[in-house]
């Protein structure tokens, strides 16, 4: 009897041991899986930080390749574990990447799991792609009025920069096609709407930069040289928009030099250097991105 129940007891123990290596394979796998849902989140985070810093430096392609990476993990998240914080991280990840219907998409999905900006970012991006395909057939003026109504009441930052510059650049194509006095009303009302963004976001350099190109038009280049001077210390969203307010810069320059007094001209001047020092340039009208120019003046 003795013999017996010492072998049943054997055989139990036999069973729990068999059993225990796939209980703890199977708790295994499901931490990992576990860890696995919460590391997609992370990861688009990572990733879309990455991209930000990337496009700080104007390193476009690393950028762009960032936020395709942080797409990708976020998909993978909110296909696997869909939450507001997931879309809306999707979205943003889309935003950067241009990519409007897929962004307005995820917004709208991140509304619906309680992200309460969702839907109003959606509708802006709606509105966006719509003045973008108007302008696309043609019809600017109607474009435009839909971009000036974004650049009142967007609260999307992405949204409310690319409508400005869009707006911007549509009203100084129709400015050139005009007449003196009415080329003049037209940019007088456009440097208004610009001056009313930066007011208020007065540390977006691109605001700026839209600002110096209103007043070179309007043959103020002064204030288009220290508008300019402001994006480029502040910072400008691409790589070519940064190096077009550099040759806005050395344009301004060269206008000054003409337009100048002496006595006017040698305070710019000396100034002028400063900067010129601060930033690396080559010498006064080559920035150190540029191919150095053919007799280029140093003064």
């Amino acid at each position: 009897m003795n013999k017996f129940r010492l072998l049943k007891e054997n055989i139990s123990c036999l069973r729990i041991n068999i059993k225990l290596p796939f209980l703890i394979f199977y708790l295994f796998l499901f931490l990992f899986s576990l860890s696995a849902c919460v590391s997609h989140l992370k990861e688009a985070k990572h990733y879309y930080t990455q991209g930000q810093r990337f496009s700080r430096l104007y390193q476009t392609k690393d950028a762009i390749a960032s936020y395709k990476s942080a797409l990708r993990e976020a998909e993978l998240e909110v296909k696997k574990n869909p939450s507001a914080q997931g879309y809306m991280l999707k979205g943003m990840a889309e935003l950067n990447l241009e990519l409007w219907e897929q962004a307005e998409k995820s917004f709208l999905n991140s509304f619906s799991y309680g992200f309460e900006k969702g839907e109003e970012w959606a509708q802006e991006l709606s509105l966006f792609g719509l003045a973008s395909s108007l302008e696309a057939l043609g019809l600017g003026d109607t474009a435009l009025k839909i971009y000036s109504y974004l650049l009142n009441k967007s609260k999307l930052r992405a949204v409310t920069v690319s409508a400005a510059q869009k707006y911007t650049d549509g009203i100084l194509k129709r400015a050139l096609q005009k007449k003196a006095k009415e080329k003049q009303k037209l940019l007088v009302a456009a440097f208004k709407v610009i001056e009313k963004l930066t007011n208020k976001d007065l540390s977006c350099g691109f605001y700026h930069y839209l600002q110096s190109q209103i007043y070179s038009h309007l043959s103020d280049y002064q204030k288009s040289f220290e508008e300019a001077l402001m994006a480029k210390e502040l910072g400008l969203p691409t790589l070519e928009i940064f190096r077009d307010n550099d040759l806005q810069i050395v344009f301004c320059y060269q206008q000054l030099k003409e337009k100048l007094s002496v006595e006017k001209w040698d305070k710019f001047l000396y100034q002028y250097k400063k900067w010129v020092k601060r930033w690396g340039w080559k010498n006064p009208v080559t920035p150190g991105w540029k191919k150095e120019a053919k007799h280029a003046p140093i003064n």
